[in-house]
């Protein structure tokens, strides 16, 4: 394109030349076409703007991340007019789009239309726009370049994946419910005579060797039964390139944890803030979907800050009778620190799954025994930990 201009601008200096020298017919009518050219050109670029057309459709309006659609576009010229030089730019931050690329170049004849039927794939949870973004169109003689963006643009809600693991980070889920189990079945120093009915397991058989009589343990403390997963929506970031990776993937956790313990018959419930505390038990597996639903609409806001959740869950008792705590956060501060700290004193040890991209600034736990953390990059798979 450049070149192109080159040669129009030296062609139109001599014509220039020319007609300062010898004028004529011939020497005014080159002047003329030459510097009518850009005129021309222009007027094509306006015309194509005003008359091109781009439709584009989306299998389904609701999509998962990482799940193919099916998407098709189509490039219609409904006049008589040549349209060349026609390029479509594709958004390409949040999705991505299978065996087409924005360099391709399409030109239409008069009264026709193009089809690309393709497939695509969002890569994070949310709502955002897909599909085609911008036009890029050029004139005949290739001296001008106009990009626009696309007047109908697609936009869609995208749910999280659900991903089947036993692992998170660098945690194996096993272990966080064993110890889960082991706190709520802890057995105190005190025996009563055995029943019939009673875990055999619990039996004391160094006092049945004594006395000749069975005799089991009995138990301490509260009747822990749940492992809470407490799911964090405040949004701290305030760019979308930012902050949807980051939902995302603490979406992503949330659901992992909860289909795990749903899987294996382990009692658990998740909460989370959508300007006050909403709790959702996790059901068994043929009650999976509709608890997936329900994360999936979760919405994340600035409103639901780290000092609302903190004197949220404070005035949950359910929450300090859980076995377990899994805390999946999008950042650490001192109401974070503090939320840790409560939940220790009250018997009730933590898992923390933090989501973050900066390796550098890890959050200091020393000062808390019966807690572990896992650092969760919003750009890596679910089970790769920065750190544990």
């Amino acid at each position: 394109m450049k070149r192109n201009r080159i040669i129009w601008f030296c062609l139109w200096v001599l014509s220039v030349v020319g007609i300062s020298l010898e004028g004529g017919a011939v020497t005014y009518g080159f002047f003329t076409a030459l510097t009518l050219v850009p005129v021309v050109s222009a007027l094509y670029l306006l015309a194509v703007y005003k008359l091109f057309h781009i439709y584009q459709e989306l299998e389904q309006r609701f999509v998962s991340v990482n799940e193919p659609v099916n998407y098709r576009f189509a490039l219609v010229n409904e006049f008589p007019v040549q349209f060349s030089g026609i390029r479509v730019r594709f958004f390409s931050s949040f999705s991505s789009i299978t065996d087409l690329d924005d360099e391709t170049e399409y030109e239409l004849a008069p009264y026709s239309r193009i089809e690309k039927q393709t497939r695509l794939i969002c890569r994070y949870r949310g709502e955002y726009e897909i599909g085609i973004k911008e036009i890029e169109i050029q004139d005949f003689f290739r001296l001008f370049r106009v990009r626009y963006k696309n007047r109908e643009c697609i936009r869609t809600f995208v749910k999280p994946q659900l991903i089947k693991t036993e692992s998170i980070g660098k945690l194996e889920l096993s272990d966080a419910a064993r110890e889960a189990e082991n706190k709520r079945s802890e057995p105190d120093v005190l025996s009563r005579e055995y029943v019939p009915g009673d875990d055999p397991r619990f039996i004391n058989w160094a006092q049945y060797a004594r006395t000749g009589a069975l005799m089991t343990r009995t138990f301490t403390g509260s009747d822990h039964q749940e492992i809470a997963v407490i799911t964090d929506t405040f949004r701290c970031r305030t760019q979308q390139a930012d902050f949807l990776p980051h939902e995302n993937k603490i979406l992503e956790a949330s659901l992992a944890a909860a289909y795990y313990f749903s899987r294996n018959g382990i009692s658990a419930c998740e909460y989370h803030l959508q300007q006050q505390m909403v709790r959702l038990p996790v059901e068994g597996p043929a009650r999976f979907d509709s608890y997936y639903e329900a994360i999936s609409e979760i919405s994340f806001s600035s409103l639901d800050t780290h000092q609302l959740l903190y004197e949220t869950v404070m005035q949950r008792r359910d929450i300090f009778e859980s076995s377990m705590a899994f805390l999946i956060l999008s950042s650490w501060d001192s109401f974070t620190d503090a939320l840790l700290g409560e939940l220790e004193r009250q018997g009730v040890c933590a898992v923390i799954f933090l989501v973050s991209d900066d390796d550098k600034n890890i959050p200091d736990l020393s000062g808390h025994k019966s807690s572990g953390l896992t650092v969760l990059s919003p750009y890596s798979e679910l089970t790769e930990g920065l750190v544990e």
